[in-house]
């Protein structure tokens, strides 16, 4: 299969991974990228949710609930997401394509 046939099926979680990254790289001690905060409001519901989920990444689950309740679970289903996604594209290009086993690298159908 070619490589941008790959690239153009697993986008979506390949997305969701970068984010993920992000997440766990940012810096925690620079300005909000709060919209609302930007404005003039001092809280939002999904104000920290960000510094939640950089903490969760880190495994300081205190710290990540003190932020934003909703931290670790969106980690987690960020995390399912992306599993089932690859799970899905996998087995739907298995069946588009045929799968590969042990007995079949020659390109010789062992049926």
């Amino acid at each position: 299969m070619p490589i941008l046939k790959i690239i153009q099926r697993y986008r979506e979680p390949a997305i969701w991974l970068g984010v993920l990254v992000v997440l766990f790289c940012m810096d925690t001690s620079g300005p909000s990228l709060c919209l609302f905060r930007w404005i003039g409001f001092h809280s939002c519901p999904g104000c920290g949710l960000g510094h939640s989920m950089h903490e969760a990444l880190h495994g300081n689950w205190k710290a990540s609930f003190n932020y934003h309740m909703l931290g670790l679970p969106a980690v987690m289903l960020l995390i399912s997401h992306i599993a089932k996604s690859i799970y899905s594209i996998t087995k739907t290009t298995n069946q588009l394509y045929g799968s590969k086993n042990a007995y079949d690298v020659a390109g010789t159908s062992a049926r």
